[in-house]
């Protein structure tokens, strides 16, 4: 049990550390521009060549969790950041930046998948999907004040990456202590095409396709339809925004005992319900309170869903499919990250109220889904 303890907490350090890296450029987008004199369009580039190298990572994750096994595996996606943030803290060009950051997101693509397979392979008592989400969270909320910290005191950009490259020392060497978590073997494992060819796991994956789309259009554009349709200033809104992230990144640090007492699937059915509630009061309030109680709902509601969703499918899959199946979680991640952003932000051109009314049919898929297991799969698919 101790031991189990141990690499839970491990894991969730360096989900923690990997959040800093991964979220520590969103800040310095302008900073970025100015500095190497790029046009929009181009500056552009920098999150989709992150989520590129993610997505890589994850294509590959199968053939290389195999031969490396998770332990050193996990470290090799350190000694990644370590070298991306060596490149980002030398780069004097562009390009050399852009390697930089692909090599971020090949690291956090590696990480994340590999920490995540450790977890979901500890015993279901240690397996806190919610809390290794909030985690990543708290990474988020904390890099803003030492970004911020950063540019206030006109220090280059760069020179924050001095702390991740100290930050994935810290993490290999606490790697190297962790005991060995054995992969099953795989003579029995399905490959991922047929994995993923499995009803349950491509429903329930394209559920977490649709709110990972979600969540990003939410944290994406909430600030600029408050300033559109709110006329709240711009100087305001970051304050409404860090208390999105608080109560959001709250819901996930208690989500796992929650969904302990009401179960995944009654939890995926109910939450997303309230959620349709918040995104009503939002896009059909007239006032700052209104803005303030629907973005309230909608951070508290949408928290869990995920670590709802990757829980139930993990711990409804036989034991030598996790690690195929957490692969193709990432992948699904990945690519709704990736589309439905871009999708988002088209129809965000023709009316920004389209950001809430979108997400509107994605959690009626998630309700309909989550009753459909719930009241009608009585068979359980042998996967």
């Amino acid at each position: 049990m101790k031991n189990n303890l141990k690499t839970m907490l491990i894991v969730f350090l360096g989900v923690f550390f990997t959040s800093l890296m991964t979220n520590t450029l969103s800040p310095f987008i302008t900073t970025i521009k100015s500095t190497y004199n790029m046009s929009s369009s181009v500056i552009a580039m920098l999150p989709s060549v992150v989520y590129c190298g993610s997505f890589i990572i994850c294509l590959i994750s199968a053939k290389l969790m195999d031969k490396s096994g998770l332990k050193k595996g996990t470290i090799f996606g350190a000694i990644l950041a370590i070298i991306a943030s060596i490149v980002i803290l030398a780069s004097k060009s562009y390009t050399i930046l852009l390697i930089g950051y692909f090599f971020t997101g090949l690291a956090s693509g590696m990480i994340t998948v590999y920490v995540s397979t450790i977890l979901s392979l500890l015993p279901k008592k240690y397996q806190k999907f919610s809390l290794f989400n909030a985690c990543y969270g708290i990474g988020g909320i904390l890099i803003l004040p030492i970004d911020r910290l950063i540019l206030e005191n006109a220090i280059p950009f760069n020179f924050t990456y001095i702390i991740h490259i100290i930050t994935m020392i810290i993490f290999i060497i606490l790697v190297l202590k962790m005991d060995n978590i054995n992969i099953p073997h795989k003579d029995n494992r399905e490959s991922i095409i047929s994995v993923v060819k499995n009803p349950f796991v491509l429903f329930t994956s394209i559920a977490i396709f649709l709110y990972v789309g979600s969540e990003l259009s939410t944290t994406n554009w909430t600030g600029t339809f408050l300033e559109s349709h709110y006329h709240i200033s711009k100087a305001d809104v970051p304050n409404i925004l860090m208390g999105f992230w608080i109560l959001f990144t709250f819901g996930r640090a208690v989500g796992d005992i929650l969904l302990e007492k009401i179960g995944q699937l009654k939890f995926l059915m109910i939450s997303p319900i309230i959620t349709l509630l918040g995104i009503f009061i939002l896009i059909t309030g007239k006032n700052s309170f209104q803005a303030l109680v629907g973005i309230a709902i909608i951070g508290m509601t949408i928290s869990i869903i995920y670590p709802a969703l990757q829980s139930y499918i993990v711990q409804n899959v036989k034991k030598e499919n996790i690690p195929p199946v957490t692969i193709i979680i990432s992948l699904f991640n990945c690519t709704g990250a990736t589309v439905l952003t871009y999708a988002v932000g088209f129809a965000v051109s023709i009316n920004i109220s389209y950001v809430y009314l979108i997400q509107v049919f994605f959690y009626l898929y998630i309700i309909m889904l989550a009753i459909k297991l719930l009241f009608f799969n009585k068979k359980r698919y042998d996967i």
